[in-house]
């Protein structure tokens, strides 16, 4: 059997609901209710049950009540006693599954535009987006920096927080991904060829039939390529926007004191404000 190989397509990246306070919930009550300590008691117990009813041993009963409380017991410490812990790890998980998203993300979108940047009309796109690629990662390094000069690694609001930052480094990547297939698409129309073929039919005093046609062609092949083009110039326009709030956001955290209000106002209005951006930027995909 082949090794597997790992492909873009075949890594799904966390979204920024995954990082919301219900998510993180979610994740922890299902790891106490799922926890083998939870279930296993419970179905030792309703099996003792069944038994002492179906052979009338009364003595099984007493496994019932066991596991019919020990059981609970275990989920209800998970849940509320353990998670942080239990969210933590999970934090940890979303964190690291984006990560390696973000690797193959790079690698095809860096050699995509070092294949577009060999056009002409598109060298100046594709640099745009070279230097954003490069730019992003150095302000989120800066932020993680930053950050773990306010919070402890282990701490479950220093991942929420780079999760969100992260959040924000996808956006980002993903825009330069929608930028390369566009202008890769465009790639196929040769405007120059398209103008002179243009230029010709309107020399021509009364064009014909055919004529007319063709240039009607020629117009929305041209029409597609400047359209495409639009949109690329649209897509860096946003990430230069993000890129400039998560500098903003970058200098507030500088600002920040590790005491309550930090904790209550500050990370909160932060992360919401990353989440917001993450969003913002994928509308435009």
């Amino acid at each position: 059997m082949g090794k597997k190989e790992n492909t873009l397509d075949s890594v799904r990246a966390p979204r920024p609901s995954d990082y919301m306070p219900a998510a993180i919930q979610q994740a922890v009550v299902g790891k106490g209710l799922k926890h083998p300590m939870t279930i296993y008691p419970l179905a030792l117990g309703i099996s003792s049950g069944i038994v002492g009813w179906l052979f009338s041993v009364p003595a099984l009963y007493m496994a019932t009540l066991a596991g019919g409380v020990l059981g609970p017991l275990w989920a209800v410490i998970q849940v509320f006693f353990r998670a942080e812990k239990h969210g933590g790890r999970y934090i940890h998980e979303l964190n690291q599954r984006q990560k390696q998203y973000e690797k193959y993300l790079r690698v095809r979108i860096s050699g995509d535009f070092k294949e577009i940047r060999k056009n002409p009309d598109m060298a100046a796109f594709a640099d745009q987006a070279i230097r954003q690629l490069g730019s992003i990662e150095v302000k989120y390094a800066n932020v993680k920096e930053l950050l773990e000069l306010k919070l402890k690694r282990g701490e479950l609001t220093y991942g929420r927080f780079l999760g969100a930052a992260e959040q924000v480094t996808l956006s980002v990547l993903d825009n330069l991904k929608h930028v390369a297939s566009t202008l890769k698409s465009a790639g196929s129309i040769r405007p120059d060829y398209v103008r002179e073929g243009l230029a010709k039919i309107d020399a021509v005093a009364q064009p014909s039939e055919e004529q007319l046609a063709q240039r009607q062609t020629l117009q929305e092949r041209l029409d597609l390529w400047e359209a495409q083009l639009k949109k690329s110039g649209a897509l860096l326009a946003a990430n230069e926007s993000a890129m400039t709030e998560l500098e903003k956001i970058s200098a507030a955290v500088a600002d920040w004191q590790t005491d309550g209000k930090f904790a209550d106002t500050g990370f909160e209005s932060a992360i919401a404000r990353l989440h917001e951006l993450a969003e913002q930027a994928h509308e435009y995909n």
